[in-house]
């Protein structure tokens, strides 16, 4: 049975991220330095993703989604906090991101995307939020 908090949807979509410089995290990257991501699932709760880079608990990142996908004529600027970060070999480490302080539009835009690809089909198990 499904015990995620939102439904999730699988997608396949390049990210343009940046490290928050509020962070002030000490690592490979420097502040305010983009890198790409592959993000592998989506949800209006947060979305999983590659990175070649190791991504520590906790720091908040700049996302810059292609609102394209979503119905949106804009990119969608999204700041995110990595909830984990694990390596899975051959030089990827899988991330799962929350999603912070989102806007409306950009919940609603998600959220519609959901409803229509959503991949899990059993009854979803209630759990408190």
């Amino acid at each position: 049975m499904e015990t995620r908090r939102r439904p999730r949807v699988n997608i396949n979509l390049k990210i343009v991220s940046k490290i928050d410089k509020a962070s002030q995290q000490k690592f490979l990257l420097a502040c305010g330095e983009a890198f790409k991501v592959t993000a592998v699932d989506i949800s209006v709760l947060g979305l999983g993703i590659f990175s070649e880079n190791f991504l520590p608990l906790g720091l908040v990142v700049a996302l810059e989604i292609d609102g394209t996908i979503f119905d949106l004529n804009e990119s969608m600027n999204i700041k995110a906090e990595v909830r984990y970060c694990k390596y899975v070999g051959e030089s990827k480490y899988r991330c799962g991101m929350q999603f912070m302080d989102v806007d409306s539009r950009y919940s609603e835009a998600i959220k519609v995307f959901i409803d229509t690809y959503e991949r899990r089909k059993e009854p979803r198990m209630k759990l408190e939020e």
